[in-house]
């Protein structure tokens, strides 16, 4: 494991997505990439075994306006808790053309919901969000970063 300060993460994740040197990514990949990033980073002042909520991880989808254009965005968000309750995520999104996936609900779930991170991902893989997906090329991902 590594530890390294808050203001830091966005480069490591910018870094492990250089890596993978691609072009387009998988639902598969945000999710391994998310999985790893999450169990080989840790976040000085935001101790997990001290409060599990504060450093987690968010599934969610769902069919947003971005830019004035209609979205499915698949995103796996980390969110992180600092001592002094300042609260931020960083997002990595994968945005599909929304047609394949209309009327799907908005879905979402914490990993601090399940038993461990395997059970949430199999949680995450059991979705029809993820199903519809995986079936489909993403337009473009993001990858974001703020203080909420």
């Amino acid at each position: 494991m590594k530890t390294i300060l808050l203001k830091n993460i966005q480069k490591e994740y910018e870094q492990a997505i250089e890596e993978l040197n691609k072009t387009e990514f998988s639902i598969e990949d945000i999710i391994s990439l998310s999985r790893n990033l999450f169990n080989e980073i840790i976040i000085r002042g935001c101790s997990r075994e001290e409060n599990p909520d504060n450093d987690m991880l968010l599934f969610q989808y769902g069919t947003y306006k971005l830019d004035n254009e209609l979205y499915f965005s698949f995103d796996i968000t980390r969110q992180f808790s600092k001592k002094n309750f300042d609260m931020f995520q960083l997002s990595l999104t994968l945005l599909f053309d929304p047609t394949e996936f209309k009327n799907l609900e908005s879905y979402n779930s914490w990993n601090s919901h399940f038993k461990d991170l395997e059970e949430w991902i199999q949680d995450i893989k059991i979705t029809k969000g993820y199903q519809l997906a995986k079936l489909q090329t993403s337009k473009t991902y993001k990858l974001t970063f703020c203080k909420i």
